[in-house]
């Protein structure tokens, strides 16, 4: 992969906590997920928030990988103020409470997207669902990708050797009744 390709990814706290040196279905995906991204030469976007969340849920493998990202200047490190507008408009898209506060509760990392390269790599599947069922309301959502290291269809090993591209199908606005 050329330098050219590489992107800035955003990495939920949730892939951080999982990765681990065991043999786990889960912690053996996020761990070879995070050595695929350092080894491949992408990026990882680490605002306050996610640096914050990661501090409170992180391996000591995904420490020693978040130290060695540093050592190679491959952490981006961007000022992202919430979006009031983007919250508001999801607020206002008709979601139960429930799914409103799961919304809520990872906005930060959509913003950090909105904000970077448009990608979050995440095992929340809810959170996922969620900004997938309200995207069509809220447009900025639409373009966002979504990836988890844990779902085979996903194929996140192929996706970051093949530069991360963006792939319809990963976007939180994907209909695939289309």
């Amino acid at each position: 992969m050329k330098s050219g390709d590489s992107k800035l990814l955003v990495i939920d706290a949730s892939v951080a906590g999982a990765a681990g040196r065991t043999d786990h279905p889960v912690s053996k995906a996020c761990r070879d997920f995070l050595e695929g991204v350092r080894k491949i030469c992408h990026r990882v976007v680490m605002t306050r928030e996610i640096s914050d969340e990661w501090h409170r849920h992180q391996s000591n493998f995904a420490l020693s990988w978040r130290s060695s990202m540093f050592a190679k200047n491959k952490v981006a490190r961007p000022e992202v103020a919430p979006n009031e507008i983007l919250r508001t408009n999801i607020q206002n898209s008709g979601l139960s409470k429930k799914a409103c506060a799961a919304a809520l509760k990872d906005a930060h990392l959509v913003e950090a997207a909105l904000e970077s390269d448009l990608r979050v790599v995440s095992l929340d599947e809810t959170a996922r669902a969620v900004f997938r069922k309200v995207a069509p309301r809220v447009g900025p959502l639409r373009p966002v990708l979504w990836a988890n290291p844990t779902k085979e269809e996903d194929h996140i090993i192929e996706w970051l050797e093949g530069g991360a591209k963006d792939e319809e199908v990963r976007q939180l606005g994907f209909d695939d009744c289309v």
